[in-house]
């Protein structure tokens, strides 16, 4: 039974891990991209699992703050997005049909940047 790699999305076998490996769940090859770049792709996931959340809670929020200030342009625009969608209807509850009825650009955004595919699982 191997370990399951956030960085890489893969199941990989015990010994592809170290010891700090196991512990924060990056294989060892993935523990060797730069940080910035393993950190962005980390972001970007916690990002798109904010828009699975049945509720974008104040916490949220505060975080979706925190990586709109961002460096790097990708996480602040997804970011940026999803803190305006939390803005205008933080439950999950239709909240497709709501951005379509009353804001359709932030609709168009949601597209262009695929979080609206993350909104369905």
């Amino acid at each position: 039974m191997g370990h399951y790699c956030r960085i890489c999305k893969s199941i990989r076998l015990n010994e592809a891990f170290s010891g700090k490996g196991h512990k924060i769940h990056v294989c060892k090859e993935c523990k060797q991209i730069p940080k910035e770049k393993r950190e962005a792709i980390e972001q970007e996931d916690e990002i798109f699992g904010f828009m699975k959340q049945s509720h974008i809670s104040g916490r949220n929020v505060e975080r979706l703050k925190k990586l709109a200030s961002s460096g790097n342009p990708r996480i602040k625009e997804l970011a940026e997005v999803v803190l305006e969608v939390a803005r205008i209807k933080p439950y999950k509850k239709r909240r497709l049909k709501v951005l379509a009825r009353e804001r359709r650009d932030l609709l168009q955004k949601l597209k262009e940047t695929g979080l609206i595919y993350a909104h369905h699982y």
